[in-house]
Order: structure tokens, then C-alpha cells, then sequence
């Protein structure tokens, strides 16, 4: 083991430790341009790009730095001066604390218009692409949306428990009361929760909790890492039936769950896509519906009013009809698949996770949805010229990648030659520097929309249509 010299100095020739950097308020007001592709305001300082977290373009403000690296450095914003006409007051009074959100202090409309600039000009910088239409985003409710949650646990000395999320640049965490984002049927989860993870023998035995709702009704995964005791059990019955929601366990890092009884499970919950969202009237959704089963684990969206539309838009831009191959990957359970096979389409459904792959199946035969096929495929690393050898031609394609884009399989798309392909984005950067490659192969950026999938915060989710040329 090696030591440091005595007395404090280094040895000749190394490199002196970085004083830590100490947080301090700046001298004068800041006139901030405009947003970030993250919402913060940008302004200069010594020549090099500022970004103030909490102000808003036109606004002053008095700023408090928190970082400073070679070519930028990021503060938050103390007080501003002429406030901007799309500053409003934040709905949730946790949101100066917690990291969930990042735009409260923006108007929804303001923050779609933000969202919206800063993908337009991420297309332009990275592929010098301009859409052939501009479509109007599919908006949403900016409170109340989100059905799905990962909060996490923690046990303080005093014997406090905390329930919450992450604070901002903090690894602590916010207790949260009432989330102003979160679905009501897990809002009203949140106080009971808490006071059984307070009355715990098994001190310490949950450190997270995921919440989701769907068919039956709202349901808790708690992360297990100490086995609860009979009456920490019982006093969970206790809380499923008083509240009337689901309970499953997760024992460590197993994937498999329990129930509140320690019984291992094999637990489904579903959501419904109509077949046509213009029969989706007063909330009802007609007869026809496509249902989707998923397990818990599962990746499903946690905006289902802006999941129909969007999967509504998708289906129109591809227009697909009875005869016609369609080709989804990262296809998941099916979300697109099913409703593009209920049109007729032959498609296949190309899916990383052979145990999604399963329910993706399960769900075409509960739907009776024979014409569509799914396959574990590592999407990563896969030639897709073997499935036009299989399919015979790929007229369609479709695709949901994750943050990290798609850029090996896009470079494949010439090779299928399919005449239109919907990109599903939730991350503009990496669709920016795929639509380049599609370019370049050949196709036009005919559409182009954003999804509110996400509202109050920086994430964006987008759609592109691309024609080929």
C-alpha cells in the first residue's frame, strides 16, 4: 500500500488535489438569453456560457455559483428582476427541494414551446435537417399524469422515516407528502405507506418503492433487503386491504416477486389502447380496445393519456394497410405492434428481453392478433438484413430506442428499403445525430412533433417521420 509523504507535500512531479469548490453568490445581475436544451437560463460570465437554473429568458437575476469548469459554469438563480410573463408560481410546494421536476416555475405552454425550440435547433446544429411539417405537440395534463414512480426509503437516528424523491444535486432525499405529478390513486398511497414503513420491526428492510397503477388498481413493489417479520407481514395485509391496492416484494436483486405473504407470484397488470382514439369519448374506450398485460418489471409508459395519442399519431403517419410488413423494434410488450396488426399489417416485433418478448405474445393471442410475431433480437448488435430474408420486404418500420438512440440499426434502414419510418425519441440528441444517418441514406423528414410525455420537467420525448426518397 502506497503512502503520501509526511509534512504535506507531494512528491515531486505529481499533480496538487483541486481545492474543493465552494459554493458563492456573484456580484451583480445576470440578463439571461435564453433556455437550454434543459430548461436553465444562459447567460455570460468571464466569457464562457452560464446556466442558471430557475430563470427564464429576459428575466435578471441574481445568481449564486455552484460550478465552474473550463468552458462553462452553472448557478441557480437567488432573485430575479423583471420577472418574464411565462414565469408562474410552482404547483407542488416540494418543488424548491425535490429533483423530480425541473420547469414548475415555466407555464405548461411555455415549457412545450421551450421544448419544441430546443428540438428544432438540436436537428439543425447536429443534422442540418428542417421537418417538411411541423405537427402541434400532443399535450397533456401537467398534474396528476404520471402512473408510475420509484421512491426511495430512508431511516434517520431520531427513527424517522423519509419517503421520497432525490433532491436536487443532493443524494438525500425530500419527504414527499403529496406529489404534484403523480396519479391520484398513488397520491393517496403515499400517508399509509409511510406509517407502515414507520411501525416496521424489520428496521430498514424496504429502501425502495415502486408505484404504478393499471388493471386491477394501484399497486406497490417494495425493494426487500431484510426478510419482514410475521407482523410486519400482517400489518401489510392490513395496508393492501384498507387501501385497496396490490402488494407484491422483491427480495433483493431477484427479479422474482412475492406477495405480502412471502408467496412467490407471477403478477400482471394491464392498460387498454383503443382501437381507434376517435371512439375514446368522456374517457370511455369502446368495445373493440386492444388490453396489454405487463409484469410489474416490465418498461411501460408512465403517461397513458399521451401513450394513446401517441400511438394514435404513430399509426396515421405510417398508414399502414392489410398485406403491407411492418418492422418494431425495441418493441416491448407490444404497444406498437399490436395496434399496427390490428390493421391488417403483418408485422414482427424485434425485443431485447426474451421474458417481454413472451408477454408481447401472450398479449397478441389475447387479442387474437395472429398477423403479428415477436423475437428476442440483441438490438445492439443485430443485422438487419435477415429479416427482410425472412419477411420478404419491409414496407414500414418502426422504432422506440432507448436514451442511447439507435445509430447501428439505423445504418441498416437502407438495406430494408422500407418507404417510411416513425422514430420514436426520448432523447433529441440521439435522434438528431440518427436522423443524419437516415438522411443520408436516402430519406426526408417529412413530420415532426413533440410528445408532453413528461410535463414540469427537462425530458422530451419526440416523433419523426422519415419518407424515402
Amino acid at each position: 500500500m502506497s503512502r503520501r509523504p509526511r509534512g504535506g507535500r507531494s512528491r515531486p512531479g505529481s499533480r496538487p488535489r483541486a481545492a474543493p469548490f465552494t459554493a458563492r453568490d456573484l456580484p451583480g445581475l445576470f440578463e439571461i438569453e435564453r433556455l437550454s436544451h434543459d430548461g436553465r437560463g444562459i447567460a455570460r460570465w468571464e466569457g464562457k456560457t452560464l446556466f442558471v437554473e430557475g430563470a427564464l429568458p429576459q428575466e435578471q437575476v441574481r445568481v449564486r455559483l455552484l460550478g465552474n469548469q473550463s468552458r462553462y459554469a452553472e448557478g441557480e438563480a437567488l432573485e430575479y428582476h423583471n420577472a418574464a410573463s411565462d414565469r408562474q408560481t410552482p404547483p407542488c410546494r416540494h418543488y424548491h427541494e425535490c429533483g423530480g421536476c425541473q420547469l414548475q416555475h415555466l407555464t405548461p405552454e411555455a415549457q412545450l414551446q421551450a421544448k419544441q425550440t430546443s428540438l428544432l435547433e438540436q436537428l439543425q446544429r447536429t443534422a442540418r435537417l428542417q421537418p417538411g411539417h411541423l405537427v402541434a405537440p400532443i399535450a397533456s395534463d401537467s398534474e396528476g399524469y404520471r402512473h408510475r414512480a420509484r421512491l426511495g426509503v430512508w431511516y434517520e437516528r431520531s427513527g424517522e422515516v423519509i419517503l421520497g424523491f432525490r433532491r436536487k444535486r443532493r443524494r438525500e432525499l425530500t419527504p414527499i407528502d403529496h406529489c404534484t405529478v403523480l396519479a391520484p390513486e398513488l397520491n393517496r398511497l403515499l400517508a399509509p405507506l409511510k406509517q407502515w414503513l414507520t411501525t416496521l420491526e424489520t428496521r430498514g428492510a424496504i429502501t425502495h418503492v415502486e408505484a404504478m397503477t393499471g388493471a386491477p388498481g394501484p399497486a406497490l413493489v417494495l425493494r426487500e433487503v431484510k426478510p419482514l417479520s410475521p407482523a410486519d407481514q400482517d400489518r401489510l395485509r392490513q395496508l393492501e386491504a384498507g387501501q385497496g391496492c396490490v402488494v407484491w416484494r422483491q427480495p433483493g436483486a431477484a427479479s422474482a416477486l412475492l406477495d405480502s405473504s412471502g408467496r412467490p407470484v407471477d403478477p400482471r397488470l394491464s392498460y387498454c389502447l383503443p382501437a381507434d382514439l376517435s371512439g375514446e369519448l368522456n374517457g370511455e374506450l369502446p368495445e373493440e380496445a386492444l388490453t396489454l398485460a405487463s409484469h410489474p418489471g416490465d418498461f411501460t409508459q408512465v403517461n397513458p393519456s399521451v401513450n394513446r395519442r401517441m400511438v394514435q399519431q404513430a399509426m396515421d403517419w405510417l398508414a399502414v394497410g392489410p398485406g403491407e410488413t411492418v418492422l418494431d423494434l425495441f418493441c416491448g410488450i407490444g404497444n406498437f405492434t399490436l395496434p399496427l396488426a390490428r390493421r391488417g399489417a403483418q408485422v414482427l416485433g424485434l425485443e431485447g428481453s426474451q421474458a417481454m418478448v413472451e408477454r408481447a405474445r401472450d398479449n397478441a393471442r389475447a387479442n387474437g392478433l395472429t398477423e403479428a410475431r415477436f423475437e428476442a433480437a440483441d438490438l445492439n448488435n443485430t443485422d438487419l438484413k435477415r429479416f427482410k430474408r425472412s419477411l420478404g420486404r419491409v414496407d414500414a418500420l418502426l422504432l422506440d430506442p432507448p436514451r442511447d438512440g439507435a445509430r447501428e440499426l439505423i445504418r441498416g434502414v437502407g438495406q430494408l428499403s422500407p418507404s417510411r419510418v416513425v422514430y420514436v425519441s426520448c432523447n433529441p440528441a440521439t435522434l438528431a445525430r440518427d436522423a443524419a444517418e437516415l438522411a443520408a441514406a436516402g430519406y426526408h423528414l417529412q413530420s415532426l412533433g413533440v410528445l408532453d410525455m413528461f410535463p414540469h420537467t427537462e425530458h422530451m420525448e419526440s416523433m419523426a417521420l422519415f419518407i424515402r426518397r
